[in-house]
């Protein structure tokens, strides 16, 4: 008995040692990032950056085998027939040279077949595959300004949490100790009962703004993490500090629309349209090429072999079909125009985007201002009552309100912050003129 409890507790402090370990080597794979190591991580990593990259090259791979349809094609076939009676494997060449006959039919050509002329079709689907891929090219670099416009809001975001999460510790620990005093003097008699019920209201609501805060971090920590293409794990911190980032350069709008890659994608895909109106006209017009097939038929008989040969040039056109070729030419045309709409439409809403986010920042910057000196005015404010409080010459009421006034203004000031550089990205987002650093 006592040698099983023996080993009970060996194993009780094995699987501690077990658990403190796993703990530090997770503790050692996390580390701190700073933004551009997080951009830097997020291209090589995040699904998003690396479906795009493969769309690419799909695109790519594409336009080489559109391309091939041009180039002749070669083709070498064999094959071996049992029939189930003797069958001609070689036609009469004449009244005096009868057919061969077999059950067994042994055969190999190569195929020749060079394209002449269809209606412009191949060059056109050529033309379309390029367009295809300038349409993934640009859906990558679309795909890569969204990410990094992502990454630094979040990033932003987990800054202002932290400046948050400061001042409601902060806040917490000057009503801790404000508790401390009053309860001397409720002890003394100086003070009433009531004035630490008052204290204890406002340091409960102050505790949970500091759990709202710091689960807000971890929130955000997990969305960088996802955007990342990382396990939010691997993140104990970041590194930097959240500033006022200045003004934005107002350009020409006309310009800077056009080289959006989401404007760019949609101007490609007007070009297609096109592209596909003529490969459906292309149908109107005869094919033509030139043929050549040589091979050869053996039977079963060693020795009856025949090579065959043929050359040629061969073309079709169709005469009717029902009107499905005009068909598709309206259809194709259609869609063309509602192509261009839909880019008419893009503009349109980049226009207003950008004119939004100007106003985002005018708003932002004008809020930064006021709740800066909100700021210096509830910290002085504080700083008056708490003296007041000490001396006897003030109230509780009077401190918890300018306590509270302080954690307002201190939040209002972190958000207007965190705005300002919100709108400065989101100005650069819509007007395509985000700077990814390689």
């Amino acid at each position: 008995m006592l040698k099983l409890l023996h080993w009970e507790k060996q194993a009780v402090i094995i699987s501690v040692l077990l658990l403190m370990t796993a703990t530090v080597n997770a503790a050692d794979q996390s580390r701190v990032f700073n933004l551009q190591e997080c951009l830097d991580i997020a291209r090589k990593q995040s699904p998003l950056m690396r479906s795009a990259e493969m769309d690419s090259e799909a695109a790519k791979e594409a336009l080489r085998g559109s391309k091939g349809a041009l180039l002749p094609r070669f083709d070498l076939n064999a094959a071996y027939m049992k029939e189930n009676q003797a069958v001609p494997y070689i036609p009469a060449e004449s009244m005096t040279i009868p057919p061969k006959f077999s059950d067994d039919v042994y055969s190999w050509n190569a195929y020749l077949r060079i394209p002449v002329y269809e209606g412009g079709r191949l060059t056109s689907l050529v033309a379309m595959a390029e367009l295809e891929k300038n349409v993934q090219s640009s859906k990558a670099a679309f795909t890569e300004q969204e990410l990094v416009a992502n990454i630094m809001n979040t990033f932003n975001k987990l800054l202002q949490l932290r400046e948050l999460k400061k001042a409601n510790i902060k806040s917490v620990e000057v009503l801790e100790r404000q508790k401390g005093n009053t309860e001397l003097l409720v002890k003394t008699g100086r003070s009433a009962n009531l004035e630490l019920l008052r204290i204890d209201v406002q340091l409960a609501g102050e505790k949970q703004n500091l759990i709202k805060t710091r689960e807000a971090i971890n929130r955000t920590r997990n969305l960088l993490a996802l955007f990342m293409g990382i396990d939010a794990h691997g993140i104990s911190d970041i590194a930097g500090s959240l500033g006022d980032e200045g003004t934005i350069k107002e350009r020409d709008t006309g310009d800077l629309i056009k080289s959006r890659p989401d404007i760019v994608i949609l101007s490609e895909k007007v070009k297609q349209a096109g592209k596909r109106v003529d490969i459906a006209g292309a149908k109107r017009y005869p094919a033509v090429a030139v043929v050549g097939n040589y091979g050869s038929k053996a039977g079963a008989t060693i020795g009856d072999r025949k090579e065959v040969w043929e050359a040629g040039v061969v073309a079709s056109i169709n005469l009717f079909d029902g009107g499905i070729a005009s068909s598709d030419i309206r259809r194709e045309q259609v869609l063309q125009k509602r192509s261009e709409e839909e880019l008419r439409l893009a503009e349109l809403k980049a226009r207003t985007e950008i004119e939004n986010a100007l106003s985002s920042f005018r708003e932002a910057q004008q809020r930064l201002e006021v709740a800066q000196k909100a700021l210096d005015q509830s910290g002085e404010a504080l700083r008056i009552e708490e003296l007041k409080y000490k001396t006897g010459a003030g109230t509780i009421t009077d401190a918890l309100l300018a306590q509270s006034a302080m954690s307002f203004a201190q939040a209002n000031y972190y958000q207007a912050l965190y705005d300002d550089n919100a709108a400065i990205v989101e100005y650069k987002r819509a007007t395509g003129t985000i700077e990814v650093k390689q």
